[in-house]
């Protein structure tokens, strides 16, 4: 287990693979904003439990992979698919089973579309196939199709992108909050284990501020649910009921869009994916990626 920089899609990508090349492959997809340690060390140990080949890595505009100046060079999800499918060229995968948190969904969902030969099955987590749409709500008002996120992350997002915090205790302090936002009721939000997460995440980041632009790379895709009707993925949608940004429909939208899709419903659970779900988590990617 160590971080290896791979060159793919034109760009340097901070990767990290976990357990036996031998077994079954699996790439895990983060969301926005978010670095691939999100996927948890922990999380990551039960699926190499279970006889899972795990590669994680950081998004583009996040932690140790390329940066990008939006002034000069903009990109949107099919890029950011592109960068998924470049990994697994570098390690010498044909395919492999894709799971995606968020808008690591959407990227999944994207890879499913363009490159359906790269993906075995799809996971997707907390994910919607109308993430511009969202991202439109947040940041410019629009009125979505599906539910708009809850006014307290509308308002936390607004907070943060009018005035970005610019030391490392503000920024942690305004991942902490965001995150709490997200958070829904069946555990305590826990705020040891975040700080850590995001003391980590800053510590790593070789630039902190790039993370803010997967919001704008969101900003105008379209919904993909009439794509994803064509798409023949495997699919299994895990969603929280008390999702604040992406409401449990988005879920159930994506489960509607993606013919023979299953819904993975996790009780209480916000946008988060919060240690004591991680059994159902696992039993639910380890039956979907069985063969």
């Amino acid at each position: 287990m160590a971080e290896r920089m791979v060159k793919a899609n034109g760009i340097d990508i901070c990767t990290e693979d976990f357990g036996d090349p031998a077994d079954i492959p699996i790439l895990l997809v983060m969301g926005a904003s978010a670095q691939m340690i999100l996927w948890e060390d922990g999380f990551v140990a039960g699926l190499v439990d279970g006889g899972r080949y795990v590669i994680r890595f950081d998004n583009r505009d996040t932690g140790q992979t390329t940066s990008f100046d939006l002034a000069q060079e903009s990109y949107g999800l099919a890029d950011m698919a592109n960068d998924a499918v470049g990994v697994l060229d570098a390690y010498g995968l044909a395919s492999a089973h894709l799971v995606g948190a968020s808008m690591g969904g959407m990227i999944c969902q994207q890879v499913a579309i363009d490159h359906p030969g790269r993906i075995r099955t799809m996971t997707s987590i907390m994910s919607t196939p109308s993430g511009g749409e969202i991202a439109r709500a947040i940041f410019m008002g629009e009125t979505p199709d599906l539910p708009p996120p809850e006014q307290k992350v509308i308002e936390v997002n607004m907070k943060y992108t009018l005035e970005p915090p610019l030391t490392r205790e503000d920024r942690v302090r305004s991942r902490l909050e965001m995150f709490e936002t997200l958070a829904g009721s069946r555990v305590p939000f826990d705020v040891e284990r975040f700080t850590a997460i995001f003391e980590r995440e800053y510590d790593r980041a070789a630039n902190w501020p790039a993370m803010n632009n997967h919001g704008q790379a969101l900003m105008d895709e379209e919904n993909r649910s009439a794509k994803l009707r064509n798409i023949s993925t495997p699919t299994i949608v895990i969603h929280g009921t008390e999702d604040s940004i992406l409401p449990y429909p988005h879920g159930e939208a994506t489960v509607e869009a993606i013919e023979g899709a299953r819904m993975v419903t996790l009780d209480r659970v916000g946008h988060e994916l919060p240690e004591a779900v991680w059994p159902q988590v696992w039993e639910a990617i380890l039956t979907h990626t069985a063969e």
